[in-house]
């Protein structure tokens, strides 16, 4: 699927241009861009024990209990040698101040270098703002906090609704 899109993207050295490109290949500046397809779960906990009930949300590309969320073209990484996009995804608690993005890669010990921001529908995260794990369940993860620690209601979700498409791109 084609994609084209102008977006200023935010980096440490500050505002920075970009132009995109097909989809998985990147174009001008891009490193590699990709297709979401939202993809959305919700997890309820009826609560007991002294905890309140409480929704756990899910929305982009993941896995959840073995069931596939949503999908990604082409879900090859131009930056890590084609490795599999496993999992691109944000989440939020309606009742705790849980709320993550995360990226998840085929493999582990993936570096934690080759590009500096993933740009989700003009939401920009910075790599070296990220939570890196090597080696998760197989694969090498970043997670970020949501801006200002906490989003009960999903108001920073990057993605659009179930079924639409979001264009991420890594410069």
């Amino acid at each position: 699927m084609a994609l084209s899109h102008v977006m200023n993207l935010v980096s440490n050295a500050g505002l920075v241009g970009a132009a995109g490109g097909s989809g998985g290949g990147g174009g001008g500046g891009d490193l590699d861009s990709q297709a979401v397809t939202t993809g959305s779960h919700s997890v309820f906990f009826a609560g007991g024990s002294g905890l309140p009930a409480n929704t756990s949300n899910y929305e982009g590309f993941f896995n959840y209990s073995s069931t596939r969320y949503g999908s990604i073209s082409d879900g090859t990484s131009n930056i890590y040698s084609g490795a599999a996009l496993e999992e691109m995804y944000y989440t939020w608690n309606n009742v705790y101040s849980i709320s993550l993005f995360t990226l998840e890669i085929a493999g582990t010990s993936r570096a934690n270098s080759g590009w500096t921001t993933l740009t989700v529908n003009g939401t920009s995260y910075l790599r070296t703002n990220a939570a890196y794990n090597a080696n998760s369940g197989g694969n090498t993860r970043w997670t970020w906090s949501a801006p200002g620690g906490s989003d009960t209601t999903g108001a920073n979700n990057p993605f659009p609704a179930t079924g639409q498409v979001a264009t991420c791109v890594f410069t």
